[in-house]
């Protein structure tokens, strides 16, 4: 099976003790379910322009058996 990359966001690398992971074929796909955690999980009923940057610096791509 070839690799194939999707893009990757760990909570924890905001500094957060927190396991929570995405992964999604898209950033937009990632931000959408980080926003709703951040949101569910850390009371963040708004994400600020700066902490939606953070996010985006954080996600990364992952090759992946598919």
């Amino acid at each position: 099976m070839p690799d194939v990359e999707y893009m990757l966001f760990c909570c924890r690398d905001l500094e957060q003790k927190c396991d929570f992971r995405v992964q999604a074929k898209t950033k937009e796909e990632v931000m959408e379910h980080a926003k709703v955690h951040m949101a569910s999980e850390h009371g963040m009923k708004e994400i600020s322009e700066e902490t939606e940057r953070k996010i985006e610096e954080k996600i990364r791509p992952v090759k992946v058996k598919e």
